[in-house]
């Protein structure tokens, strides 16, 4: 089940998904900057049973675009709940009048990512929803 709402004790029970996301891939925020914007509502905690990301939602371009700033999982048991998620998350921010769904994705998810229909624009996956 996924879920859009942060709370200490769902951070807590994804923190360490998140904290390994940051080694993957260089970070332009710390922990301790996104807990702060988190708990002011200022970008969003999403989670499922084995996995989180981190969204900020804003205006680009007179478009609303959902930011992708952080994702992580369950080592090895996490990718299909990610790429479902991904589908009910499009779903719920088309509704919301969302027009985009942006990230960068580690280098070896790029093949797969493009195949759910992301496209690459220089370094970023968007998704058009």
């Amino acid at each position: 089940m996924m879920q859009m709402v942060f709370s200490e004790q769902e951070y807590e029970r994804v923190r360490a998904w998140l904290l390994s996301a940051f080694d993957a891939s260089p970070a332009v925020f710390d922990e301790a900057e996104m807990l702060e914007k988190l708990r002011k509502n200022e970008w969003y905690l999403v989670t499922a049973d084995r996995s989180a990301c981190v969204l900020e939602l804003c205006k680009y371009e007179d478009e609303w675009i959902a930011n992708v700033l952080l994702l992580g999982g369950e080592k090895n048991n996490s990718l299909k709940e990610i790429m479902r998620c991904q589908i009910t998350l499009c779903r719920f921010l088309k509704d919301q009048g969302f027009t985009k769904l942006v990230g960068q994705p580690r280098k070896e998810f790029h093949k797969l990512i493009l195949k759910h229909g992301f496209e690459k624009k220089e370094e970023e996956f968007i998704k058009r929803l």
